[in-house]
């Protein structure tokens, strides 16, 4: 379900007032971003500004503007006639995804931390020390956010143009993950990495943090696999991963003109 209050979404529009117009514009963009990766529009859907005007509450050019920017970033491609092909969630995609964090992510173990940041950091464990054993939604919720906010604070710490790369490939395994949860089932995505990376963070492990993200990234590996493995559906050359079998959300297409 979508959080707005999660830690790993951008700022939307901030300061007193009416916003001006290029903070509309960039409120559309990070809404439909949002959107896609929460899976509010699904992998594969075909969608069209009116699509967008109708389900966000967008005007026309700010719709225009958010699937442009969707385009430019390599979300969604633009189709003749029928609007925005929204990215498929594929194998190959969630492969690429994954090789991709294997490489970037050990550059985390060089964040620079400030005392301030490692004082939050340790005030985090803590609280992700009592809800590690939760099971109650509200729980398990405050858990991913808390979670979120560590991986937001040693993304700040690390070199801008690897946090760049590393948020969009974080997104990518976020909305991977939402789509292939199931929560009516209870087959949710569950960290247990935190106390290794809590750990290694506080005691400047470079290396307890490499170990603790490869863990994280085979788990998640094992997590999409097994979700995978569970897909009823047909398998064909090139076919994109559907979510018929594994979640009980009906994926919409629209194929209204723009």
């Amino acid at each position: 379900m979508y959080d707005p209050s999660s830690p790993m979404l951008r700022p939307a529009v901030t300061g007193d007032g009416p916003p001006a117009p290029e903070a509309k514009a960039r409120f559309a963009e990070d809404r439909l971003l949002d959107a896609v990766i929460w899976c509010e529009i699904a992998p594969g859907e075909i969608v069209t500004e009116a699509d967008m005007m109708e389900r966000f509450g967008l005007t026309r050019a700010a719709a225009r503007s958010g699937l442009t920017r969707l385009g430019y970033d390599g979300w969604a491609t633009p189709q003749p006639r029928t609007g925005w092909l929204v990215l498929p969630v594929t194998g190959s995609l969630i492969g690429q995804v994954l090789d991709a964090r294997r490489i970037a992510e050990p550059a985390l173990a060089t964040a620079a931390i400030s005392n301030e940041v490692r004082s939050e950091l340790q005030e985090i464990a803590n609280i992700l020390d009592v809800l590690k054993t939760r099971t109650e939604q509200a729980a398990l919720v405050s858990f991913r956010h808390y979670v979120d906010r560590v991986d937001g604070l040693l993304l700040q710490a690390v070199n801008s143009f690897t946090a760049r790369h590393l948020r969009k490939l974080w997104h990518h395994s976020a909305r991977i993950t939402h789509f292939l949860e199931d929560p009516a089932s209870g087959q949710l995505f569950h960290r247990t990495d935190t106390d290794a990376l809590m750990r290694a963070v506080l005691s400047n492990d470079a290396d307890g943090i490499a170990s603790a993200r490869a863990a994280l990234i085979n788990d998640q590996e094992a997590f999409f696999l097994r979700r995978l493995l569970h897909d009823e559906t047909p398998l064909a050359i090139g076919k994109v991963v559907s979510s018929g079998a594994i979640k009980t959300q009906k994926t919409t297409t629209s194929r209204r003109e723009l």
